[in-house]
């Protein structure tokens, strides 16, 4: 719902002279004995009248809203101010206008006095109460708004720091090993996961960032993982050069490319390959990884992996779609594919 539009001072001034002109002639109209002066001052009263009572109205509205939203409250306070009016009215008009004469005239339009000062004061009171409901809406639904992008966010971290312990804790172990028996590749794995660690630091959540930063990002992960699995990982890249400035989430490959390399990998001693393939098609940047399978050797031998399960949570929690990550397996290859809505 939009918020609503108050009307200017020029709007207001402009209503409050088309309708004193009406009320004049109305007024002209109705009484053949009324003359100019003597409708021009009735309708002075009237409106002046009638501006201190809307005022009066606004003050109650800001400062009392909750009580005087009670319908009754609202209807028994109009009546109130009709009444008030209309006896303010009598007596300036008996004051202001020396004409015996027109305390008979005011008699006779006392009815329409009180249906048209009602009618008047119930629009505007109604128009403020509209407003007040239309604002408390709107703040209640930015309140809410706020609350939930902060969940989001407090989960999306949350997710990333699930995510994150599991390569921490591989690359850990693999430097201990490598420490004693190969520590130029210790020293070269350090440097690696510092670089990438450098990286990790940087990126917002909310802030998607270009494909060829994040693939920039995930070739400094497969150094790392290529120290600890030398010949046997072989990963390559098949990026469409009309995709690298599409955007995708921060550190959305890594745990995927971790979970490919989890499966296609472990237990195995000979050499894996794992492709890449990103293209744009349709309003989408698609990302496609491909690595070997053998569900008799897999370490993970239910579901999809634990990082899988975590990437499609935030994607879905981004961009509130549970149908951006598809994982397929096709005899001994398991496919994992990636659709990243483009703005």
């Amino acid at each position: 719902m939009k918020s609503f539009r108050l009307p200017t001072k020029l709007q207001l001034v402009v209503a409050g002279i088309l309708w004193f002109t009406i009320n004049v002639v109305f007024q002209g109209a109705l009484v053949e004995q009324v003359t100019h002066q003597v409708s021009c001052i009735d309708s002075f009263i009237t409106f002046s009248l009638l501006i201190i009572a809307i005022f009066f109205i606004y003050i109650l509205q800001k400062y009392s809203a909750n009580y005087f939203n009670n319908l009754f409250t609202r209807i028994g306070l109009t009546v109130v101010l009709v009444a008030k009016i209309i006896l303010v009215e009598r007596f300036l008009v008996s004051r202001l206008i020396y004409d015996p004469a027109y305390v008979s005239v005011f008699q006779e339009t006392i009815v329409i006095r009180i249906f048209t000062s009602f009618l008047v004061i119930s629009f505007f009171s109604f128009a403020m109460w509209l407003i007040y409901y239309i604002r408390k809406h709107d703040e209640q639904m930015a309140m809410n708004q706020s609350a939930e992008n902060s969940l989001r966010d407090a989960e999306l971290i949350k997710l990333r720091q699930q995510i994150q312990p599991h390569f921490l804790f591989n690359s850990l172990n693999s430097i201990n090993a490598l420490v004693s028996i190969e520590p130029q590749q210790a020293r070269k794995m350090i440097q690696n996961l510092s670089d990438f660690l450098r990286g990790t630091l940087k990126k917002d959540e909310n802030k998607p960032v270009p494909l060829k930063e994040e693939i920039e990002l995930l070739k400094l992960y497969l150094d790392i993982e290529k120290v600890r699995f030398g010949n046997r990982l072989e990963v390559n890249f098949e990026i469409a050069d009309d995709t690298l400035e599409r955007t995708i989430p921060p550190l959305l490959l890594q745990p995927i490319v971790e979970n490919a390399i989890k499966f296609g990998l472990y237990n195995v001693l000979e050499q894996v390959e794992i492709k890449i393939i990103a293209r744009a098609d349709k309003g989408m940047l698609n990302i496609i990884v491909f690595n070997p399978f053998d569900e008799k050797t897999s370490m993970t031998r239910k579901g999809e992996g634990f990082g899988l399960s975590l990437i499609r949570r935030r994607l879905q929690l981004i961009y509130h779609r549970a149908d951006l990550l598809k994982t397929e397996k096709r005899d001994t290859v398991f496919v994992t594919i990636i659709l990243i809505p483009q703005p």
